[in-house]
């Protein structure tokens, strides 16, 4: 592809608590710099810089978490950017948000490849330091090229940094690039990177492998697949955070589960803008008479609303995934009416509810009562029902919330950004298990994860026999543990799902939806850029 000129940050690690952080250096050119064991070692943390610009991104929510069976447009989604979700007409390679997706994975990938190529030249580093190097930089040109055949489909492949301007590009086969690149990068970065990282947010074996079980499951590659998961299950000291929901305290993120983060930090002069999903999920909180924006309850943009099937898939009297997942009370923090009741700081100002509640009792409440009925969440319903007020009426997913934000409106957020984390092993596993017809290793590999998800008291009434294990029955517990952590699109897709879910629980983009909007469009700016365009045309349909 055509490489653009671009200025990376470089970046560093501090001791003093011990995490991956960036801090800018003097320009220098690569040929010089790179050439030092210091310059390849800034150059590897650019290249885990380049994975900012999705993990935590408005663009990364919108092409992976909209636009499915459990997420649609809110009132933010609709006025500013519906088309993904919609699948509509408009949906074309001029779109903004992948335009931009696909220009930074290139950024990414071109910047690992810089580091590949020059480590073996680089004097004064260890054969060990040496291969962990080209390891990491592997495995993150792995996920890169992972996430662009995921999204797009042929796409161009190289392993090659380019220097200087290249106008020529060519669209390779999915399986080539799985076959030539992203397995054999990551099978490389198993054998050679350690069990524990030096730092946290470094990569490391098991977190390859996790990397590896993902992409063997899309693959089909069911014995691997599983393998891989149970690698990292079984072979490293990773423990399921029990209760669920202090696996999102933000004082918790180095926890036991977390397989691999994207690492965020608290310093605005290195943050950059930082991890943005705080702002994508919460619906307008404000504009109850008592209360008042604050960083505790996140600034709301409004991006993101669930679907009536995700709603529902919750059952909230056993399964701890609900209350640990979704915000659904909100405290007054000023004095205000409601309903004719006198409400002060310290009050229940919002209470929404997965059942339907007469309107008397609404009427009645000295709060905000906002029920769910079952009306399609973006259809005409009612200010005081799910999805009412023009779809601003929402639970709202608080995995994200950001409290340690320097101000109310702050975009930056500073919470690592978890990419894989130990339950999706277990889910990889039991889907992989269920393909090979092991039904009953399925169920167990599952009940692990819903054990953990269950209500004190309530663990055994979660459990389930091999008789309950089938695709749809995976599809919803994938969809209950993993709330927009950017899994959704890519799972429907792979289990060849996506078109026959959308169309049932998705009504704004039901319509719209088909078999082209298996892959994204082509950005129009990288098929004008190139002079061989014969060789680099748009996916069908756009």
């Amino acid at each position: 592809m055509k490489k653009l000129t671009y200025l990376l940050l470089l970046l560093t690690v501090t001791s003093c608590n011990d995490i991956l952080e960036e801090k800018p250096v003097g320009l220098a050119t690569a040929e010089s710099y790179y050439a030092t064991p210091k310059g390849i070692e800034d150059g590897l943390k650019a290249t885990y810089s380049s994975l900012r610009m999705f993990y935590g991104k408005q663009e990364s929510f919108f092409l992976t978490v909209t636009g499915t069976d459990v997420f649609t447009n809110g009132f933010g989604g609709v006025t500013n950017f519906p088309d993904i979700n919609n699948y509509s007409a408009n949906l074309l390679g001029t779109n903004g948000m992948i335009a931009e997706i696909w220009k930074n994975f290139y950024i990414g990938i071109n910047q690992a490849n810089a580091v590949i190529n020059r480590a073996p030249k680089v004097e004064g580093l260890s054969d060990s330091e040496r291969q962990r190097i080209i390891a990491e930089a592997r495995f993150i040109r792995a996920l890169s090229y992972f996430h662009l055949v995921q999204q797009f489909g042929d796409v161009h492949f190289s392993l090659e940094e380019t220097i200087g301007v290249q106008t020529t590009a060519k669209r390779t086969a999915v399986q080539t690039i799985y076959n030539e690149g992203i397995i054999p990068d990551l099978q490389f970065a198993i054998e050679n990177l350690p069990a524990t990282p030096a730092k946290v947010g470094r990569v490391s074996k098991p977190a390859s492998e996790a990397l590896l079980a993902r992409v063997q499951l899309t693959l089909g590659n069911w014995a691997e697949a599983e393998r891989l998961a149970a690698s990292v299950i079984k072979n490293y000291n990773f423990q399921l955070v029990k209760p669920f929901a202090s696996l999102w305290d933000i004082g918790n993120e180095t926890n036991s589960e977390v397989v691999w983060s994207v690492q965020y930090t608290s310093d605005p002069l290195t943050n950059g803008t930082g991890n943005q999903s705080h702002l994508f999920f919460i619906f307008d909180y404000a504009q109850n008479p008592t209360i008042i924006r604050d960083l505790a309850n996140g600034r709301p943009y409004q991006r993101f609303m669930p679907t009536n099937y995700l709603i529902k898939l919750f059952d909230p009297a056993k399964d701890a995934r609900w209350d640990g997942t979704f915000k659904t009370v909100w405290i007054a923090n000023n004095k205000g009416v409601i309903n004719g009741h006198n409400v002060s700081p310290g009050d229940t100002a919002i209470k929404i509810v997965p059942y339907p509640v007469a309107d008397a009792v609404q009427n009645a409440a000295p709060y905000w009562l906002i029920d769910f009925n079952d009306n399609w969440v973006g259809g005409n319903v009612t200010n005081l029902e799910f999805g009412g007020g023009q779809r601003r009426r929402f639970p709202a997913v608080k995995k994200f919330l950001d409290p340690l934000r320097a101000s109310i409106n702050a975009e930056d957020g500073r919470r690592d950004f978890f990419v894989m984390r130990l339950a999706e092993m277990y889910l990889i596993a039991g889907e992989a298990a269920w393909r090979q017809n092991k039904s009953a290793e399925a169920a167990d590999y599952l009940n692990v994860v819903r054990s953990r998800a269950a209500v004190a008291g309530k663990e055994k009434e979660m459990q389930i026999t091999a008789a309950n294990v089938n695709l749809d029955f995976i599809l919803d517990e994938r969809a209950r543990e993993l709330v927009g952590e950017l899994d959704r699109w890519y799972d429907l897709k792979r289990t060849g799902t996506l078109l026959e879910r959308v169309k049932k629980y998705n009504l704004d983009a039901s319509p719209n939806i088909r078999e082209m909007h298996l892959v994204r469009p082509i950005p129009q700016t990288q098929i004008d850029r190139v002079t061989n365009p014969g060789d680099f045309l748009q996916n069908s349909g756009y």
